[in-house]
């Protein structure tokens, strides 16, 4: 952690972002559909076989997840099969693990090239089902995440956001990022943590200064002085968000300036599902 002092911002309330329109997280999907396959097509070689920051999956894991995903929304049988009846869905502790396991086992055997085809074919079919779900369906609860409605229009998408940094990042290719997709994605987050920890502030003011591929200031709390101001990289805070990395790592790649004790509170508090 570096300690900062005279760390003077304007900085955007993080619980004031809008929210998503059904309409806007279409859109986020597909964008961020186009992105995943175009950098699943330059994928080659040991480019497959990296570790990634789940450390559970190397690359070709994480892209049989990928396409696994997107063939469970193709349609409604397929999407009971793989997250309520799969064979896993009482080994494993919770039951995302077990829909994960089955996408990747499913396409163990099969060729990179049949996996990306999966992905390229079945990914408008189901960016398509996404949004047409009804407006009941959008409202059954799912448990541990919500609703269905914020399954499909923010996790599904900043999922696959996520994963094509993990594959950016063990690979070695550069990511794409554009204000307004990323920096869309980024905002969502930033709201979704906002949401968390309003009861959580008692009183605390934090702000969040992301720099590197996109940049801005937002702040947690409504004092005029902030009890602490963190300067922390994009890709760095998405890695703690999710929480790829642990609360400490995250304050070793922090910048800080205010009370060391509230940034890593607030480090260790704020993350969201993925």
């Amino acid at each position: 952690m570096t300690v900062l002092t005279g760390v003077k911002t304007v900085a955007q309330n993080a619980s004031e972002i809008p929210p998503v329109a059904h309409a806007e997280a279409g859109q986020l999907s597909r964008t961020e559909f186009e992105r995943v396959l175009a950098l699943l097509e330059t994928l080659e070689g040991t480019d497959w076989q990296q570790p990634t920051y789940c450390t559970e999956w190397n690359v070709r894991d994480m892209v049989a997840h990928l396409a696994g995903a997107m063939t469970g929304s193709t349609s409604l049988r397929e999407f009971v099969r793989q997250n309520i009846t799969h064979p896993y869905v009482k080994a494993a502790t919770y039951p995302v693990d077990g829909t994960n396991r089955l996408q990747i086992e499913e396409r163990a055997s099969k060729t990179t090239d049949t996996i990306i085809a999966e992905f390229r074919q079945n990914g408008p079919i189901a960016i398509k089902n996404r949004q047409k779900l009804p407006w009941l369906v959008r409202q059954l609860l799912i448990p541990g995440v919500g609703n269905f409605g914020y399954l499909m229009d923010i996790i599904y998408p900043r999922d696959e956001w996520m994963h094509r940094y993990d594959i950016c990042a063990a690979t070695g290719k550069k990511m794409m990022i554009t204000e307004e997709h990323d920096g869309r994605i980024l905002n969502l987050v930033l709201l979704d943590i906002a949401k968390k920890l309003k009861r959580q502030l008692a009183g605390r003011t934090i702000v969040l200064h992301i720099t590197g591929a996109l940049s801005g200031t937002y702040q947690f709390g409504r004092s005029a002085e902030p009890d602490g101001t963190l300067t922390i990289d994009l890709f760095d805070f998405h890695l703690r968000a999710s929480e790829r990395i642990s609360a400490e790592e995250a304050v070793r790649r922090t910048a800080v300036s205010g009370d060391p004790s509230t940034a890593h509170w607030f480090l260790s508090s704020a993350t969201v599902l993925y």
